[in-house]
């Protein structure tokens, strides 16, 4: 037993609840919580609408030399990236994000913004991006054939330098 001031400490017991209060909060709180178990699965019930690319959402709206801007910045942000791996998980759900935007005309004009700010940065700079992105077909493919579908449909309204630039189809 330990002493404090002279004295030993004693342990005094919490007072139980009486009566059957305690029991019902019990079983109230194992109802409700079946409830939600089998309303949400295994995975929750409700999906998250959130985009999953914060950016690239408030680029919604804005002028196509803000968004070239906003390209430009972020692909040299990427392509900084020490790590080759980091750099394909940083590209991927940019491009995720862009292929989930609802309107087709929106993503179109970001694609097109995207492939502008791409063909203004150094060659180094591209040569590093364009392995990333070659890399980023293995962990999403679906998500990069149909931005390189939507590149291809936009290849021709591009200038020749940009033409260029552009990333082509991974074999």
């Amino acid at each position: 037993m330990a002493n404090y001031d002279g004295g030993p400490l004693l342990r005094q017991p919490a007072e139980q609840p009486s009566g059957t209060a305690r029991e019902n909060e019990l079983a109230n709180d194992f109802k409700t919580s079946q409830g939600r178990s089998r309303m949400a699965g295994w995975f929750g019930g409700k999906k998250d609408e959130r985009p999953v690319d914060i950016g690239l959402a408030s680029l919604h709206g804005k002028s196509e030399a803000e968004a070239v801007d906003w390209w430009e910045k972020r692909m040299q942000l990427i392509a900084a990236i020490p790590s080759e791996l980091a750099r394909v998980g940083a590209m991927t759900p940019q491009l995720r994000e862009l292929s989930r935007l609802p309107h087709v005309e929106e993503r179109t004009r970001l694609t097109r913004a995207r492939l502008v700010a791409f063909a203004r940065l150094p060659d180094e700079t591209q040569r590093v991006l364009l392995a990333a992105r070659e890399k980023a077909w293995a962990v999403d493919r679906g998500v990069l054939e149909a931005d390189q579908k939507l590149v291809d449909e936009i290849l021709p309204t591009l200038d020749d330098k940009a033409k260029r630039a552009a990333p082509h189809r991974v074999a």
